[in-house]
């Protein structure tokens, strides 16, 4: 965390804010983590279709991807926007380095729902994950705000939390480059196993074709998710180890050179 703060100050790396790298791919890890958490909270209380309850789990965890990128990347931009000589005040730059990852990821994934949830039309997802839009009056007041804090401000504040771990994490690290593409590979990998995981001792998928699409629709987009991560992070790794500069060459091993002879003088001749 030295290091970051130095760099603010402009004391390393010529004054370039390199402390920030790392900190966007947290924010997918951190995402992917909250809302699926969500999501399986939603499956447990699904009430009807329980053959493809997992089907929450593996939106939640493909929302959370692009939430928690979003969320990052605000931390990222209040970091960068924040003037430099609010960080020279000594022991307190690293709690504000924190509060300030904290702050741009909770704005981040917190205003997409909360948007979506108060302006949108009523959401049918408090109590049954397939079913039509609900009446106004069955859906503002109590069962807005439970939708609301339950499954748009919890994920965003643990997605906040994740976020600045791993920001404070990576802000420790001599070698923070690394996590630019090892988080998301990671989660790629994850993502990969989730629908086998989640769907994991339910029964199998029955019904009319459209249901069973539809478990299947969503174990599709699950994989392609996780595949483009782990895509991205070889992209990544491949862009950054081309801009790695090279190290010194080797000179090539030439016999040494015999000492010259001594002028006469030296040999003490006449």
């Amino acid at each position: 965390m030295s290091e970051a703060v130095q760099q603010v100050d402009g004391q390393g790396s010529g004054g370039e804010r390199r402390w920030v790298v790392g900190v966007a791919p947290w924010g997918v890890a951190a995402g992917a983590v909250a809302w699926c958490l969500a999501g399986s909270r939603r499956a447990a209380h699904t009430q009807n279709y329980p053959w493809n309850v997992w089907i929450p789990v593996g939106h939640g965890a493909v929302k959370g991807v692009f939430l928690g990128l979003l969320a990052g990347w605000c931390a990222v931009l209040v970091l960068r926007f924040v003037p430099a000589d609010r960080w020279r005040a000594g022991g307190g730059a690293a709690a504000r380095f924190a509060g300030l990852v904290f702050s741009g990821g909770l704005l981040g994934g917190l205003v997409p729902g909360t948007l979506r949830d108060f302006l949108g039309e009523p959401q049918p997802r408090t109590l049954y994950y397939f079913d039509g839009p609900r009446p106004e009056s069955e859906w503002y007041w109590r069962p807005l705000l439970s939708e609301w804090l339950t499954y748009t401000v919890l994920p965003a504040f643990g997605c906040a939390v994740l976020l600045t771990v791993g920001a404070v994490v990576s802000a420790r690290c001599p070698h923070r480059e690394r996590f630019g593409w090892a988080v998301p590979a990671l989660v790629g990998v994850g993502l990969l196993f989730l629908p086998d995981r989640a769907a994991a001792g339910l029964p199998e998928p029955q019904g009319n074709g459209d249901h069973v699409n539809e478990s299947a629709g969503a174990g599709l987009v699950v994989l392609a998710t996780g595949l483009g991560l782990l895509l991205s992070a070889w992209a990544v790794r491949s862009w950054r180890r081309s801009r790695r500069p090279a190290g010194p060459r080797t000179p090539a091993l030439t016999p040494p050179r015999s000492s010259p002879t001594p002028p006469r003088s030296a040999r003490g001749g006449g």
